[in-house]
């Protein structure tokens, strides 16, 4: 059944009646409107910041103390008995929690904390392309993604969990379409000023993405170093199948390691090109 509440609705419900809710803006992914399919630049952030401004009592002083890009600023936020937050917004999530295999344990905690700031925070407005760009404890407390499907126009599903009874532990999601609507341009000098936050939020993660960056090209070039080619006969092993017969010092070198094998044209003698 589809909900009749109105999104605003459950705005006012978050503020007055002590709830929280996770809201994430998206616009890669397209719903039920025809969508430009585009992962930036349609105005994720220019509603964040409308619905952080209304939230707040339509002041941008609180608009820009309450925005976030980064885990650490949100947690800022989260200090118990703390003022509560009506509307936090953190920008741009996959930079600092993207969707990766392992987990990091602060954002899982984050997560974690989150579900329970009730008295702390009413709404945290998210940022990202698509909900799969983002870890996944944090995919998990989104009730409601906005996607926008071109510049100025969005759409709101409700996300809902339903119980699946031939896998009772775990549950079935489903979108419930909630409403759409169209949003305008920010003033100019909320722009700028924002753009200045950008800026210095980028700054904050810019040293750490740079040193690691550094140390992989390290590593690609030591490899690369090391890396010699050599020829070696292919030969088989019994049923279970094929090897690269390595000259004695290559071998011992680098047995029981896992190395790259180029195999090059095929030679008269029946012998490959490889490199190790």
């Amino acid at each position: 059944m589809k909900d009749v509440k109105e999104f605003a609705e459950y705005l006012r419900d978050a503020i007055t009646n002590n709830f929280l809710l996770v809201v994430l803006i998206t616009s890669q992914t397209q719903g039920k409107r025809k969508s430009e399919n585009l992962p930036f630049g349609l105005g994720k952030s220019t509603l964040m910041l409308w619905l952080m401004y209304y939230m707040n009592g339509k002041d941008w002083e609180t608009v820009f103390s309450k925005l976030c890009g980064n885990p650490y600023d949100v947690i800022l936020l989260l200090e118990p008995g703390a003022k509560r937050t009506r509307a936090a917004g953190w920008d741009a999530v996959q930079m600092t929690a993207p969707a990766e295999q392992g987990v990091p344990k602060v954002i899982r905690q984050l997560a974690s904390y989150v579900s329970d700031t009730r008295p702390e925070m009413a709404c945290l407005i998210m940022t990202a392309s698509n909900i799969n760009a983002i870890s996944s404890p944090l995919r998990k407390l989104v009730v409601f993604e906005i996607i926008i499907s071109e510049r100025g126009e969005y759409e709101i599903q409700k996300i809902k969990y339903h119980k699946n009874y031939e896998q009772p532990l775990q549950d079935l999601c489903k979108l419930d379409y909630i409403e759409e609507g169209s949003f305008p341009k920010l003033p100019i000098e909320v722009i700028e000023r924002y753009e200045e936050w950008r800026k210095k939020s980028k700054q904050k993660i810019y040293p750490t993405l740079k040193a690691a960056c550094e140390t992989y090209m390290k590593l690609q070039n030591e490899q690369v170093g090391d890396a010699q080619t050599i020829t070696g006969s292919v030969i088989k092993i019994g049923n279970s199948g094929y090897a690269v017969r390595l000259p004695r010092g290559i071998g011992e070198k680098y047995h029981r390691q896992l190395v790259q094998l180029n195999v090059g044209t095929e030679q008269t003698n029946n012998e490959a090109s490889t490199e190790a």
